[in-house]
Parts: structure tokens; C-alpha cells; sequence
């Protein structure tokens, strides 16, 4: 795959799951988080596809400046603020709610879908710079 389809179908797709999980996770509430292994598989499931699209895309600027891929999530996004901006320094936190609400799958974890909900127009500004970045 081309570097240009690539990166055109990661901020598609990033485009695409922000709605899916705006859609689902207004549906849902915390009571209903906890008690719907469905609803809360789905939320949980889409916060993940996110914020490793979040990463893929940094990769992508990292990638296109010749530049090394750091070992972990949030050092890759940070790496990319030198093209990105400051807008890296609000995403890349949300590596740790990724990965806790993954590798943590005996806690339920309503407030990093809070958070990340929260956090949709920083993402979306995030993939606008990004964007800007790799389309030139």
C-alpha cells in the first residue's frame, strides 16, 4: 500500500470510529456501562481503535521525516510534536486510558470513556494538523 492510501484510510477510519463511538457512548450511561457487557465491550473496543489510530498516524509523521519509532504509545505521538504542535501534548495521555481500559479487563473503566469523549475535539484537531502535515 502506498504511503499517501495509507494514511488517507487512517484518518478516515480515524474519522469514522470518532462518530461510531460519539453515537454509542451518548447512549450510553454509567449504570448501563456496567451492567451491559455489550455496550461496555463496544465503547471499550472503539476507545482502543481511537487511540492506536491516534499512534498509527504518528508513526506516519515519524515516518515521513525518516525519524525512529519510540518504544511506547504516548512517546510515539509526543515525538511527532516537532510537525504537530502542542496539540500532541493534550493527545498523548489518552495512551494511558487506552491501556488501561485494555490491559485492565477485570476493572471497568467508565471514566476513561468519559475522558476520551471529552477529549473528541482535541482528537479531531489532532488529525486536522496531521493531516495538514502528511498531506504536503
Amino acid at each position: 500500500m502506498e504511503p499517501d492510501d495509507r494514511i488517507e484510510r487512517l484518518l478516515s477510519f480515524l474519522d469514522e470510529t470518532i462518530e461510531y463511538f460519539l453515537k454509542r457512548a451518548d447512549r450510553i450511561d454509567r449504570d448501563r456501562y456496567f451492567a451491559d457487557r455489550d455496550s461496555r465491550s463496544i465503547l471499550d473496543k472503539t476507545l482502543n481503535d481511537i487511540i492506536l489510530c491516534i499512534v498509527d498516524v504518528s508513526e506516519e509523521c515519524l515516518k515521513k521525516k525518516k525519524l525512529r519509532i519510540p518504544d511506547t504509545y504516548k512517546d510515539t505521538v509526543l515525538a511527532s510534536h516537532e510537525f504537530l504542535g502542542d496539540i500532541v501534548l493534550k493527545v498523548a495521555p489518552l495512551t494511558k486510558h487506552r491501556n488501561e481500559t485494555i490491559h485492565q479487563y477485570l476493572k471497568m473503566n467508565w471514566q476513561n470513556i468519559v475522558t476520551v469523549k471529552k477529549k473528541i475535539p482535541v482528537i479531531k484537531e489532532f488529525a486536522e494538523k496531521a493531516k495538514g502535515f502528511l498531506k504536503k
